[in-house]
């Protein structure tokens, strides 16, 4: 038999504790191994457990979840699923900068309603669970530049030590350069277009890149990231601090310029419109929204090679069909390599249907969208 998925239960709330519990252990595939009130206890039962999963509040006594989080990740890297109480701009500001110090994904914590409400949080809560616990993730290093605010100091040891030297990507950047680029129909009256399309580990690479982008950047940019209900206009603010660029979720009818950043809204997909505006949509998809693939799609339709389609990390299959559909008009794509993936899915449906240019790392990807554009603004 396969062995429980282990977890351990970060909450300065003993009823919230034994809530998450409950909800968790209904599942027969996922086991509660431990439990901690604040961020120096969460530290002494992680490293002692190695748990698959931990689930972390975000203000607790001690050492609050961000503090928690950048010392897990620098000596005892485990897949991190942040639970937020709130989501007013004090909190949710935290819950991204522990996103950015390496947590997988966040969601708001489970609250008291109908017994409907309830049993969809407990399935989303495990569905999440599930997912994270298959991630790999990697150490970071800038939690061993800190010091927690007790004073307490780990050992480096870490059950996923060797994760940051994992293989090369399965396609490299020239390997990826056999395939063409050539010239192809566009809508030259509008400016060029970036399009970003994001899940599992997202929030921190798309930070790398936004913030690597320089004022005078002369397209538009629209990230799609897969993220729970209420946490898009969060992830703007927090996107926008790091950014030279302004950035603002999307809003109906406005108009996509050169030297912006737009989010796609919560629960909506967000189209284009000819003439350049954004379009949302609440028609219902089987699997996600918003979707990588509708943007994708609708970009391709009216940017043509005049848009630049960029891949990450994330489960699934989203934006592989709307990453053809870019390659199709022969705009520029771009996929994140293996190796820094939280999980590598996405890319790869990508990359194995044949329609990404290059796969480059966090590191190199804002650089190349700045000679990317650049060729088209001159071009």
């Amino acid at each position: 038999m396969t062995r429980p998925i282990r977890v351990v239960v970060v909450d300065d709330s003993a009823l919230m504790r034994r809530f998450i519990t409950d909800m968790l252990q209904r599942d027969p595939a996922i086991q509660v191994v431990g439990v901690a009130s604040n961020g120096r206890e969460a530290i002494e039962v992680v490293q002692r457990l190695r748990p698959d999963v931990v689930t972390m509040d975000v203000r607790m006594p001690v050492m609050d979840g961000l503090a928690t989080t950048e010392h897990l990740m620098a000596y005892c890297p485990t897949p991190i699923l942040v639970l937020t109480a709130s989501l007013a701009s004090y909190e949710v500001d935290i819950t991204f900068k522990m996103l950015g110090a390496g947590a997988l994904e966040v969601v708001e914590k489970p609250r008291g309603g109908d017994a409907q409400t309830l049993e969809h949080a407990a399935r989303d809560l495990v569905r999440r669970v599930k997912i994270l616990s298959r991630v790999k993730v990697v150490t970071h290093l800038r939690g061993r530049r800190r010091t927690p605010g007790d004073g307490l100091s780990l050992p480096p040891t870490s059950r996923n030590d060797q994760a940051s030297t994992r293989g090369a990507p399965a396609t490299s950047p020239t390997d990826a350069a056999l395939i063409p680029l050539v010239g192809g129909a566009s809508n030259g009256s509008l400016s060029p277009i970036v399009v970003i399309g994001a899940s599992t580990g997202g929030p921190r690479v798309i930070h790398q890149i936004i913030a690597g982008l320089p004022r005078s950047f002369p397209a538009a940019v629209l990230v799609v990231q897969h993220i729970a209900e209420g946490f898009s206009e969060g992830m703007a603010e927090w996107l926008a601090s790091a950014s030279t660029l302004p950035v603002r979720v999307a809003q109906e009818g406005s108009p996509i310029r050169a030297g912006e950043v737009l989010i796609a809204p919560d629960r909506r997909n967000l189209l284009v419109t000819p003439n350049g505006a954004v379009h949302l949509s609440d028609a219902p998809l089987l699997i996600q929204r918003p979707s990588i693939d509708v943007t994708m799609q609708a970009v391709a339709d009216v940017y043509g090679s005049r848009a630049v389609g960029v891949l990450l990390t994330g489960m699934g299959r989203d934006g592989a069909y709307g990453m053809r559909s870019l390659h199709r008009r022969q705009a520029y794509t771009i996929a994140q390599d293996e190796a820094s993936c939280a999980i590598f899915s996405m890319p790869r449906a990508a990359i194995q249907l044949g329609v990404v240019r290059e796969v480059l790392p966090p590191s190199a990807i804002a650089p190349r969208l700045v000679e990317v554009v650049a060729g088209m603004v001159e071009g």
